[in-house]
Parts: C-alpha cells; structure tokens; sequence
C-alpha cells in the first residue's frame, strides 16, 4: 500500500509539473504610448511635434525637437525619428516588437486603427560611445571595481553591437583619452592603466568626450559618464550649460544621447547637474554604494546598444498646421535583461 501511495504522489507531481510547463505562457509584451501631432502644409514638408504631455515617460526622445520630413517620390512623405529608447524608471531597457498607428477621427470621436500610414523601426547598428570615467584619489580601492563594471559595460555593447566604436576619457587633475576604436583588447589594456590623482576636472572631461563625438559621422551617439563627485577643477568657460549645448548639437552637429552616473559616495555628487546633463533619450542614476553601481553599468549597456530610428510614413497629402492630425502610436516591447 507505502508504495502505491509514493508511485501515485510521484506520479501527480510528475503530471503536475509537465502540466505547468505546458501552460506557461510567455510575459506578454509591455505597451508605450507616444502621441503626436502631424502637419504638412504643402504636400511634400511633412513634419511631426510630439505630445510629451501624454506620451509614455518610459519613451526616451527630445520631446521639445520639432522633426521635419522628407518627400519620397512619387506619392510618400518619410519622418524620420532618431535616437529612440524606451528605459523604465528602474533603467530597464525594452526592446521593440510591433507599433500599432492609430488616427484621432473626429467623425467617430475615437482612435482609428491606421493600416496605410505606418511608423517602421529599425535598430541602431553604426554607434559611437564615449566612456568619460572619474579617476579621482576620492574613489579609492573602489576605482579598480569601477574598471571592472567599466570594461564589462563595453564588452556587453559589443555583444549587442559588434560594430559599435568605443572611445575612453579618465579624469583627476589631468585628462586623457582613448580614441574610438572596435578593439576591445586595446580597451582593455588602455583600462588597466589609467592611474589615480587629485582633483576633478569633470566638465572639462565632458567637453573632450563630446567633441570626440562630434568628430564622427555614426549614426547614433552616446557619452556615458560616471563620477563620484563635483567639478572642482575645469576651466570656468566649462559650465552644465556650455555642455548641454554642446550635448543638444552646437553649431551643426547630431545631437548626443548623454547618460551619467553619480556614485553618492565620498565625494557628494551633484545630482541636479547630472539629471540636467542626461539628454536626449539619456538617463541618470545615482547609486549608493559600490554594488549598486555594477548594476548601473549592466542596465545602461542595455540602454545604450538598443536604440532605434522610427520612420513615419505617410502620403502626400496637404494637411495644414492650424489643424494638424492627431497621431497615437503603441509600442509593444519587452524587457532586455542579462
């Protein structure tokens, strides 16, 4: 009798097991909201404003960029939307699986389905990434973990992008810099050597990272920073604001996707500034100790190598820019995790 009862038991967690696996369904995917405002005063000028008010926060663009279009012979207009994430307020990065295009029509007072008029994606694949890494005497024994999640970062953007081009600026009182480069053992080594010193010459640092940015012709870039502390060593003419320029383009220039990391460690950071200086579909984080920061690295790897170009395409039509159409598109994405 002991031993039917134990082939019965084992039998039902067996069926019980099997049956959970069979059923287990997938996580479905995650939606995202961006509404837009669509005008196109002479058939071949399209050009798009978004709605930052009711668009989804999770969605990284410049809301404040009006995009203008193009016409594509013989009866299409193209918007082109660059530098696109979608990162949560964990900085969880989503990928992108479909976008669904709906049209406010006010016969119907609701939202249409649009099947003509579509917004198209595409990953990223030719990016430039600019590590600009505080290497202050304030990070102490700390700064060779900080190495490691640094060199860990590039080595999981190569993962996702093997193309992508990597540079490296470190700072204390002096500045240096490691150029662009797909070779992660030349970045490894260059890692290895950077050495310690007084002083933070943050903003200064910043400045190199972008111009170095400036100098290519990628078609997305990103400047990942990462300090424990507060600029006590640049030049006065460096200020949050002369960067945010130059971060938002300058004079001609692509606009820059700014991530920065303040570890709230030994040398207090400035959170205010670095909130002020992610852009552009960037992010920031302040973790609180030196495990927290790995985690950083790891998500902003994610963020950084998972960027789109969305592509809104639409006909011809003269749609004038007192009355312009009312556009929602849902993202279905799902999480990116290691």
């Amino acid at each position: 009798m002991k031993i039917f009862q134990v082939l019965f038991t084992g039998f039902l967690l067996i069926l019980t097991t099997s049956c959970g696996k069979d059923n287990a369904k997938p996580d479905k995917d995650k939606e995202f909201e961006l509404f837009i405002d669509f005008w196109n005063t002479q058939g071949t000028n399209p050009q798009i404003r978004f709605d930052a008010q009711n668009s989804s926060p999770e969605i990284k663009i410049d809301f404040s960029k009006t995009f203008a279009g193009v016409a594509v012979p013989p009866k299409y207009t193209n918007v082109i939307i660059d530098n696109v994430r979608l990162i949560d307020e964990n900085n969880i990065n989503y990928h992108i699986n479909q976008i669904d295009a709906y049209e406010w029509r006010t016969d119907i007072n609701d939202w249409k389905i649009d099947v003509e008029f579509v917004m198209q994606f595409d990953q990223v694949q030719d990016l430039a990434v600019i590590l600009v890494l505080d290497a202050s005497a304030s990070l102490g024994d700390d700064f060779t973990n900080v190495k490691a999640f640094a060199y860990d970062f590039i080595t999981k953007v190569f993962e996702v992008i093997p193309s992508a081009k990597i540079g490296i600026v470190d700072f204390s009182d002096e500045i240096n810099s490691f150029g662009l480069t797909d070779n992660s053992t030349a970045l490894s080594s260059y890692m290895q050597s950077i050495k310690q010193g007084p002083f933070t010459t943050l903003y200064e640092a910043m400045n190199l990272g972008i111009q170095m940015l400036h100098n290519t012709e990628a078609e997305s870039k990103a400047l990942l920073t990462f300090t424990d502390g507060t600029d006590n060593n640049s030049d006065p003419q460096y200020t949050p604001a002369f960067l945010l320029e130059q971060l938002n383009g300058g004079s001609g220039n692509l606009p820059i996707s700014s991530f920065t990391i303040g570890l709230d460690g030994n040398g207090g950071v400035d959170k205010p500034v670095l909130d002020v200086l992610a852009v552009n579909g960037g992010a920031s984080a302040f973790p609180g100790n030196i495990n927290e920061l790995e985690s950083v690295f790891n998500d902003f790897s994610q963020g950084i190598s998972t960027v789109y170009q969305l592509t809104y395409v639409r006909n011809q039509q003269v749609i004038p820019d007192t009355n312009p159409a009312r556009l929602r598109f849902v993202l279905k994405a799902s999480p990116k995790r290691s």
